[in-house]
């Protein structure tokens, strides 16, 4: 046997907390113990000394793996694996318009509106991915611009199309959304409802006052109470609806009294499915320092019992969804792209086009970079990190060799890991 290359060990207060990159396992035991295993697991001729009941949850947990096996070409095939996998998670633009025109966002609000032709094409594509590609699941993510500025005219069309053609195949399907939340209103919300809705991703920008001067709508008193108390009524409605809360924080708008606000209008019912998750705004610069205030924040919204995330790292061994075959996105205007987060969208010449028979042509450079194995380079496969990366975005690939992602954020990942552990064993003991 010998020790993962993965494992993570910190040794912090009272405890050792242990974390294997590759099975996402993990554990923490009192610090003297860890320590002792730790120097045993390091020398391959003490490992035999470790008690069998530990070996055994090392092992399990992978910790440590057997002498042959080479954890690179397991995590290539982890990598293959999910690539390939055939559950197909196909992005929905409407419109690149939106009611709002927040000042970090990385949208051009294009006044714009998916076609009838456009809407029978996507129709086609959904039918040819379930009939011909033999897809095992359809989620439809609706994205934008606002998605929901169109909810009768784009989304509940496509949406009932491909519920009926997932269940006349007896395949999974359903529905998600990154929004702003104001079209969510009570009385559109059985319409979602119907339409297998089951999350939506809807940003706060800090505390109240701040995100009200971001979000502002003429004849609008708050965007940030109209959009918690849309959140409350979809939860209040849709059993199994999730939400995640994304904060997108700044020096000035990082303020712990967002908690109490939000607990304002939240039920406390509901609170367990919110999920609460700080994104830096990409135009502010990093600082590593600024994630005791995060961390702190999340403990406050923990407290109040609502979910959060501790550990904002990859899970499923790609560095990115545009990375898997069975992922794509298509523009209002029916071009096809992979990525959202760029001016792709905004190219007159189309990547992607959806043929009569509902299949896709791409450009053959265009598409090249999303093949790419962005992970195989010396640095990549030299760090510890890999399995929780998995290498940069395709767009930076040429730069792979001297570009970290975890540079650009303010997430120490080893406070990460312990805070992650941290929280699981106090949600254990609840």
């Amino acid at each position: 046997m010998k020790a993962s290359q993965f494992n993570f060990i910190i040794n912090k207060g009272s405890f050792s907390y242990w974390y294997n990159g590759v099975e996402h396992t993990f554990f923490r035991i009192p610090i003297n113990l860890g320590i002792k295993v730790q120097q045993l697991i390091e020398d391959p001729a003490e490992i035999s000394l470790i008690p069998d009941f530990l070996s055994k949850k090392l092992t399990d947990n992978g910790f440590l793996i057997a002498d042959d096996v080479d954890e690179l070409e397991l995590i290539r095939k982890k990598f293959e694996h999910r690539v390939n996998q055939k559950d197909y998670f196909l992005t929905i633009i409407p419109t690149l318009n939106c009611n709002y025109k927040c000042w970090y966002c990385i949208q051009n609000h294009v006044p714009s509106l998916m076609s009838g032709e456009t809407i029978d094409l996507v129709k086609r594509h959904i039918k040819y991915m379930i009939d011909k590609e033999e897809i095992h699941s359809l989620q439809i993510e609706w994205f934008g611009g606002e998605p929901f500025m169109y909810l009768r005219q784009v989304i509940k069309p496509i949406c009932e199309y491909a519920q009926a053609e997932c269940e006349h195949k007896g395949i999974p399907y359903f529905a998600t959304a990154t929004t702003n939340g104001y079209f969510l209103k009570p009385e559109v919300v059985s319409v979602i409802d119907s339409l297998k809705f089951k999350n939506f991703q809807i940003t706060l920008d800090g505390h109240k006052s701040e995100h009200d001067k971001v979000k502002y709508m003429k004849g609008l008193p708050s965007a940030f109470d109209h959009v918690l108390k849309n959140i409350n009524s979809i939860l209040n409605y849709i059993e199994d609806a999730g939400i995640l809360l994304r904060i997108n924080y700044t020096d000035s708008n990082l303020d712990y009294c967002i908690v109490d606000e939000v607990d304002r209008i939240i039920d406390p019912k509901n609170r367990n499915r919110i999920r609460i998750m700080p994104k830096k705004v990409w135009q502010e610069k990093v600082r590593k320092e600024r994630y005791n205030s995060i961390n702190k924040l999340l403990n406050l919204f923990e407290k109040s019992g609502y979910k959060t995330t501790r550990l904002d790292v990859t899970d499923d061994f790609v560095p990115c969804y545009t990375c898997r075959k069975y992922y794509n996105a298509i523009n209002y205007n029916g071009h096809v792209v992979k990525c959202t987060a760029c001016n792709d969208l905004y190219d007159s010449h189309p990547y992607g086009v959806i043929n009569q028979d509902g299949s896709i042509i791409w450009d053959k450079n265009f598409i090249r970079k999303y093949q790419i194995k962005a992970y195989e380079n010396a640095r990549c496969l030299a760090c510890k990190k890999l399995p929780l990366c998995m290498g940069v975005c395709p767009r930076d690939n040429d730069n792979s060799n001297n570009f970290c992602k975890f540079d650009y954020l303010d997430l120490d990942i080893e406070k990460s890991i312990v805070n992650y552990i941290d929280a699981a064993y106090r949600r254990s003991n609840t």
